[in-house]
């Protein structure tokens, strides 16, 4: 089997509160916020976050793992490694769920990695 891994041009970054895996293989994406920006406002909760990448343009065996970073530059997610088997023209979802509660102002920035090449997507907390 040839071996490639997914890029980053090609692949889809999203926000959003919720996914969930439906029967026939389809995903409900729950909450989709419309750009790379979070605007916190006072009394309203973000009950969940999470960041996603559906990465396209790998095939084969790979080991991937996610590391997400706060604005003040530390890792505050840094999930386990897990084999996966990327297939020739499907894309492959990989999400990390963040606790929105805890967000702060600033920019945070996602590395979703696949055999340690990265693919690097950022988004920016602000307030009104």
């Amino acid at each position: 089997m040839k071996k490639s891994l997914p890029k980053s041009d090609g692949s889809s970054f999203l926000l959003c509160e919720d996914v969930r895996e439906e029967v026939n293989n389809k995903l409900s994406i729950i909450g989709v916020f419309p750009n790379d920006e979070i605007v916190l406002q006072k009394d309203i909760l973000i009950p969940s976050l999470m960041a996603v990448l559906f990465a396209r343009g790998g095939e084969g065996s790979c080991e991937t793992r996610i590391s997400f970073t706060d604005p003040k530059g530390q890792t505050v997610i840094e999930s386990p490694k897990q084999r996966v088997v990327l297939e020739k023209n499907k894309s492959y979802l990989a999400a990390v769920r963040v606790l929105a509660p805890h967000l702060m102002v600033g920019q945070y920035t996602i590395k979703f990695f696949f055999n340690d090449a990265p693919i690097q997507r950022s988004f920016e907390v602000k307030t009104t």
